[in-house]
């Protein structure tokens, strides 16, 4: 293994680890969940990895890019929950939040690959 790049993000209450392991692939790693990791609130919570996906590529994997940090929490409605910098403009609308993944016919974008 040759381990490239890796990013840390936080989905609800468990935190990932995305790696680009070179001629492994890309590789998902759960770091904390709620079931594994009892104090998983605290400042610096006891981590227990464990692969939950992986995805052999065409070449080594290299690296992954980044996403735009969330400065703004919502709620499944898309109600405002809490704000982490950035004052002045709002989160998403549920309405606004659907046109990203429902076409105007109606349809889910979906991709084949």
């Amino acid at each position: 293994s040759n381990l490239n790049d890796v990013k840390i993000a936080t989905t609800n209450a468990t935190l990932f680890a995305y790696l680009a392991d070179g001629k492994e692939g890309l590789k998902v790693i759960q770091l904390t969940d709620p079931e594994r990791t009892p104090n998983f609130y605290g400042f610096s919570p006891e981590v227990k990895p464990k692969v939950i996906a992986t995805r052999k590529t065409h070449g080594p994997a290299l690296a992954i890019s980044k996403p735009l940090d969330r400065d703004r929490a919502v709620d499944e409605s898309g109600n405002q929950v809490s704000v982490f910098g950035r004052l002045g403009s709002r989160p998403f609308t549920l309405e606004e939040m659907r046109k990203l993944w429902v076409r105007p016919d109606g349809q889910v974008y979906t991709v084949d690959n």
